[in-house]
């Protein structure tokens, strides 16, 4: 992407900004819980906001936050020796359509308990949401140019190696092999046509028809690349689920490439051959 068309883009789609920032809102769910075990809980979700909000996570020139909303369900709180051992599901989505749902969060906390930033001895708490803040730049920073977001991907690849020689393991080989998959070779042609869809998206808006088709055809290509090297591939259906709309927009009145979707992603036919009666 040009750097000109970049900046206008980071001007007028505030949604869609890659960026280095964050800025969360989380809600943590344990009404379920016992009203002892609710009070050590109270601040938990502060905690947790300050820990992503309040840290430069990547230096770029380009300083844009990612709006992003974070859900934890608590589900059980084991009392151990020497700790009490929390299980979790957490959920976590960028305004861009990045979104990532673990059921198997296993960590330690203590009521008011700072949590701190630090690359030593892996802390199964800050290190899980060290990996997907890691997770969702990566993801942001693909938009800004060809597989920018590689380099995060592969700290997120550190951590996930790091958590699997310690004593809290549970869940770390999924999350090892969700980052495999998406810096695979098979996932390479979208996240190498990223640019291009946003970049699309916002000619589109600016009602530069004919240039948004053009760069729609070619985020089309790896689109049809990843599905037919693999059509279940996880990644492919988060974007597909993210942005079957915007693709539908972008492809309206075009009715061999809305076809073709359908093929691709059924699960939102409806909306692509919606678009082909326009």
């Amino acid at each position: 992407m040009k750097k000109i068309a970049f900046i206008l883009l980071l001007l007028f789609m505030v949604s869609y900004l890659p960026a280095q920032v964050l800025q969360v809102t989380v809600k943590v769910e344990y009404e379920h819980l016992p009203s002892d075990e609710k009070g050590a809980l109270i601040n938990f979700g502060d905690q947790v906001e300050q820990y992503f909000n309040g840290y430069s996570w990547v230096e770029d020139e380009y300083e844009y936050d990612v709006d992003c909303n974070v859900r934890i369900i608590i589900e059980t709180v084991q009392k151990k020796t020497f700790e009490k051992l929390y299980k979790a599901q957490f959920l976590i989505s960028s305004s861009s359509g990045e979104v990532f749902y673990d059921r198997t969060w296993e960590f330690p906390y203590t009521k008011d308990a700072p949590l701190t930033h630090s690359k030593a001895q892996f802390d199964p708490l800050t290190h899980f949401l060290d990996f997907y803040a890691y997770m969702i730049l990566a993801g942001e920073l693909d938009t800004n140019d060809i597989l920018a977001g590689t380099p995060l991907y592969n700290q997120a690849q550190e951590i996930a190696n790091q958590a699997l020689l310690s004593k809290y393991k549970r869940g770390w080989n999924q999350r090892l092999e969700t980052v495999l998959m998406i810096t695979n070779a098979r996932t390479k042609p979208l996240r190498e046509v990223k640019p291009d869809f946003f970049e699309a998206l916002y000619n589109l808006d600016e009602g530069n028809i004919s240039k948004a088709f053009q760069l729609a055809q070619n985020v089309f290509k790896g689109l049809k690349k990843v599905h037919t090297m693999q059509p279940n591939n996880k990644y492919l259906q988060m974007f597909f689920n993210s942005h079957y709309s915007e693709l539908a927009k972008l492809f309206r009145g075009h009715s061999n490439y809305l076809s073709q979707l359908v093929d691709m992603d059924s699960k939102h036919r409806e909306a692509y051959r919606n678009a082909m009666k326009d």
